[in-house]
């Protein structure tokens, strides 16, 4: 009767202690998480510099002649098209030299004619034997020499009517005035500047671009500036192949599409990744590595990052089904068992 007793309450206590070495036990080990798909957490992120719009030309228009300035016919803000008269120069002096050049050339025409004659008079008299041969040397001597004359002065009125066309400062591209450098009456010398010119045509936006995401722009076909004039769609034009000491950045220049922003204009690069990312808050670190933990068949597995960086977010290439956990990485380890809840 004793006996009997003693193992029913023996078996009572080890009904406990099998529900601790059973699900109880398991619970325990196991680690509570929540997760998510990837298709559910990607995203494409929008990335923003700043950006200034820039003239690729911003000239000083000088004289090429000396000479007194009669007239300066533009305005400070005045936009002028290529070929626009912006300064005229007094030019007697000029158009003198090419008179007096004009006159040199008809000289040595005739001096030509005179030798060209020459040279055949002599030919035929030589053929009759009445003249020397060394007669003829001379008249052949003096014919190259009418030749070369009549060049030297045919090239000293090029020069005289090049001296006399620059009498007159012309646009040199399609801009905008930005100041009058003399006045009128006043003298200037070859060199001087007159007019500063703007290119208002050939017009760049120049952003200086973090190092981490240049990357993205090469992933990326749609580029916008947006300033208070609106916004301008963009094209990439080139990336500088130098990184800026101070900030670490690249500049990096495009060209306007379509409609344009004032030169100087002030604003933003708007870009967005065609790369897929996930939330920046999402890797944690192990080691030295940022990653990702992944829920596979009750346990935890640890996804190396190697791309990533701290506080941004993160390119991947993983299948669209594959379960991240979010709740609960902070505490797992690789290979941890996980409960989803």
């Amino acid at each position: 009767m004793k006996l009997a007793t003693a193992k029913r309450i023996k078996s009572f206590l080890l009904i406990p202690l099998l529900l601790l070495t059973g699900t109880g036990l398991t619970d325990q080990k196991a680690i509570h998480v929540t997760v998510l798909s990837v298709a559910k957490l990607l995203f494409y992120p929008e990335y923003s510099a700043p950006a200034t719009t820039i003239s690729l030309n911003d000239s000083r228009i000088s004289a090429e002649t000396s000479g007194c300035i009669l007239q300066i016919p533009v305005l400070v803000g005045e936009s002028v098209n290529k070929g626009t008269l912006l300064t005229e120069l007094e030019c007697t002096t000029n158009n003198l030299h090419l008179r007096q050049a004009d006159a040199n050339l008809i000289s040595a025409k005739a001096q030509l004619t005179l030798a060209t004659r020459q040279i055949k008079r002599t030919q035929s008299l030589l053929k009759d034997r009445n003249i020397s041969e060394e007669l003829l040397n001379q008249r052949e001597a003096d014919l190259k020499s009418a030749r070369a004359s009549q060049k030297a002065q045919q090239a000293a009125v090029e020069e005289s009517k090049l001296a006399v066309s620059r009498c007159r400062v012309t646009a040199p591209f399609k801009g905008v005035i930005l100041e009058r450098l003399a006045s009128e009456g006043e003298w200037i010398t070859p060199g001087q500047p007159v007019i500063r010119l703007l290119d208002s045509e050939r017009l760049e936006v120049s952003v200086q671009i973090p190092t981490d995401q240049v990357s993205s722009l090469n992933t990326t076909t749609s580029f916008k500036f947006v300033s208070n004039q609106g916004s301008f769609p963009l094209q990439l034009q080139r990336m500088v192949p130098v990184v800026e000491s101070r900030g670490r950045n690249r500049e990096v220049r495009l060209l306007f599409s379509d409609k344009r922003a004032l030169p100087g204009s002030s604003g933003r690069l708007i870009w967005q990744s065609r790369q897929s990312h996930l939330p920046a808050d999402l890797p944690v670190r192990r080691g030295d590595l940022l990653g990702l933990f992944l829920a596979e068949s009750g346990k935890a597995r640890f996804q190396p990052l190697p791309d990533a960086l701290e506080g941004h977010p993160v390119a991947v290439d993983l299948p669209a089904s594959a379960q991240i956990i979010i709740n609960g990485r902070q505490a797992l380890s690789n290979g941890d068992t996980i409960l989803v809840n």
